[in-house]
């Protein structure tokens, strides 16, 4: 072993061998946990920063001679379950990681221990379920469902549920579900169509929304939306995607972990060879991209890609600002601003890029920004299980007192999560995310930009006085039904013998929304909104057309036949305005409807169209709708009558 001291070289990664079965070797790993233990051990450098390194040493001080080879094997789980794999050691504090030669890499020895646990069946179902924030995430967005769990999560009697169920402790505090997504509520493409890129930055964006962001707090997304468009910059939301996959990392699922990134991959490396930026608001999702998945996949060139088109917001604006294309007409004063950097942006090794734009707001308008540089102890789910949380609460109060320091107007950190530990540890009410803040900077409050109003953009929706009563529906349903059908029937193309294509616009959806409210006898006003908010993402927006497509085969034996088929078949579908390129669908935003064995019979489509389509359709161009799945190619063109009312929807 070599004798020199220390590193003076900045720290090296190394890819994470998963796939060769010795990554599995238990002996072998507890071998190299002995050996890095021992090294710690002589060490004590990172005792501060979580609580696998005072777990180790006080196992180490209670053995007879207090070394490293006197603690039983089977309590070295003990440290490795302390571990939240921040990469606070490896990228701030240790001086043995590579190119040391002792090359010391104690999260990745941690994670292999978590993936050697998971493989043995080591993980209740659980916290199986916690990590899984795609799955309990589509419970948002849903009517009365939301309401009702978000009430039920503030109560005792659940809190004591979900804390023998899943070991989620009954003070920790808990996301929301929203009441609507952001991949519903948002506008798919912004208004901005010139691409102006710099010497540092593409000039467009494709936006990964995140699950928290997605299911749990819209308004973050609609902040970053709100920054790019008033710096003029073009954005698209990526078509499709899935978790990013770290809370099953920090699980130690690493095969969930690759098919997560099997889903994500291919969609966002499409966009880096567009040459978009792919921007993420959540500091856990953007590492994700940028370092554990690389180093999982180190051959994979999608990855690689991927990787270096991956931006944190705050990133990419700065960099915009250097290339000179960042507006700085900021209006706003901010007032105390407690800001808060998180360890998942700390070891991203790009500065401290949120603060820097805190200081850029601050030389035109009053910024008093206090910068606190520490792991607030929240740490994904760690900070919420019950045997955790008292040691999470523990680890940010130094983080809780340094973030009230001058009675701040505003507590924010990039990543919200911690912002919402470190308000639950200071007593405040909430956090206020950089994005929102910076926001309401670039805006006067007399032009519409209320500060207090967070999160909202224009979109297309249902008026509230647009719909009837439930006694006055009741009284017109059924004389108005026929008038329904044949609006209905106007603006349905079918497309061979069994396949349909049902496009929406305002009235149908607002039809539907009153079927519902009759049927469900939903007459109070929360009630009522809940079911705007859950139908109006079908209401086209002025850019695209939004449809639903149904499958029929009445008979069921060859319906189950042809759905096995058709897997597929949604992609497929396209509308071709004469002379330019096909438009093919965006289908199942946010959905399963697939399984390996058979598509559904129903399906969501979007087709979203350039302003040259646009204009090319309101000035009567023939449109045709297509498929060309190869078990059921089929075209035709859309009637006149149909067409008109559809070049309606776009504006």
């Amino acid at each position: 072993m070599s004798t020199r001291e220390g590193n003076l070289e900045a720290p090296t990664r190394h890819a994470i061998d998963w796939t060769n079965p010795e990554y599995y070797d238990e002996a072998a790993c507890e071998k190299e946990l002995e050996r890095i233990f021992d090294i710690c051990h002589g060490c004590r450098r990172c005792v501060s920063l979580c609580q696998a390194f005072p777990s180790l040493f006080d196992l180490v001080d209670a053995t007879d001679d207090g070394e490293v080879h006197g603690i039983p094997k089977q309590d070295y789980a003990k440290v490795v379950d302390q571990c939240y794999l921040c990469d606070l050691c490896y990228m701030t504090k240790c001086p043995y990681v590579p190119p040391h030669p002792w090359r010391l890499d104690f999260p990745h020895t941690m994670l292999r221990a978590k993936a050697i646990k998971f493989k043995k069946g080591g993980v209740g179902a659980g916290e199986k379920l916690l990590a899984s924030t795609d799955v309990h995430g589509q419970f948002a967005g849903i009517p009365v469902v939301v309401q009702v769990a978000n009430a039920l999560n503030k109560t005792r009697p659940m809190r004591k549920l979900l804390d023998s169920a899943l070991q989620v402790h009954p003070d920790a505090w808990l996301p929301e579900l929203a009441s609507n997504r952001f991949r519903w509520s948002a506008s798919r493409q912004g208004r901005a169509t010139v691409v102006t890129n710099g010497e540092r930055t593409p000039g467009k964006v494709a936006i990964f929304s995140t699950c928290y962001v997605n299911y749990n707090e819209p308004g973050i997304g609609h902040d970053l939306i709100k920054l790019l468009e008033h710096n003029d910059i073009p954005y698209v939301l990526v078509e499709k995607e899935k978790c990013c996959g770290m809370p099953k990392l920090e699980l130690g699922d690493l095969d969930a972990v690759a098919a997560h990134k099997a889903a994500n991959m291919p969609v966002l490396a499409r966009y880096a060879k567009e040459g978009y930026a792919i921007l993420s608001a959540i500091p856990s999702c953007t590492l994700m991209f940028k370092q554990e998945l690389p180093l999982m996949f180190p051959a994979c060139a999608d990855t690689q890609l991927v990787k270096e088109a991956m931006f944190d917001p705050f990133e990419y604006l700065i960099a915009r600002h250097r290339d000179g294309l960042l507006k700085t007409d900021f209006k706003q004063a901010l007032g105390k601003v407690s800001y808060h950097i998180p360890c998942h942006g700390r070891v991203q090794n790009i500065g401290r890029k949120t603060e820097e734009m805190f200081k850029l707001i601050g030389q035109t308008v009053s910024v008093q920004l206090n910068t606190v540089e520490r792991c607030s102890g929240h740490a994904g789910t760690y900070g919420v299980k019950t045997p955790y949380h008292p040691i999470a609460m523990k680890i940010g109060r130094p983080v809780f007192k340094s973030m009230a320091k001058d009675e701040p107007d505003y507590i924010s950190s990039d990543c919200q999560l911690a912002g919402h530990h470190i308000a639950q540890g200071m007593e405040r009410a909430g956090s206020r995310p950089p994005g929102s803040c910076i926001r309401s900077a670039w805006c006067e409050p007399p032009t519409g930009c209320d500060p207090t109003q967070r999160g909202q953009i224009a979109m297309t929706t249902i008026p509230r006085d647009s719909l009837m009563s439930l006694e006055a529906y009741a009284k017109v349903r059924q004389t108005g039904k026929p008038e329904s059908i044949a609006h209905r029937r106007l603006r349905t193309v079918r497309l061979g013998e069994h396949l349909s294509v049902q496009f929406e616009d305002e009235r149908t959806v607002r039809r539907q929304i009153q079927e519902m409210l009759h049927i469900e006898k939903i007459f109070d006003e929360a009630g009522i909104q809940a079911e705007i908010d859950a139908y109006a993402p079908l209401v086209p927006d002025g850019g695209n057309w939004k449809a639903t497509m149904l499958i029929e085969y009445p008979d069921a034996h060859e319906r189950k036949r042809e759905l096995a088929r058709l897997i597929g078949i949604e992609d497929r579908m396209f509308v071709e305005p004469e002379g330019l390129q096909r438009v093919y669908a965006i289908a199942d935003e946010d959905l399963d409807r697939e399984t390996e064995e058979k598509t559904s019979s129903v399906h969501f489509l979007r087709f979203e169209f350039t302003r040259v389509a646009i204009e090319a359709i309101r000035a009567g161009a023939a449109v045709k709708l297509g498929c060309d799945h190869r078990n059921y190619p089929a075209h035709t063109g859309i009637p006149p009558e149909t067409l008109a009312s559809l070049a309606g929807d776009l504006r």
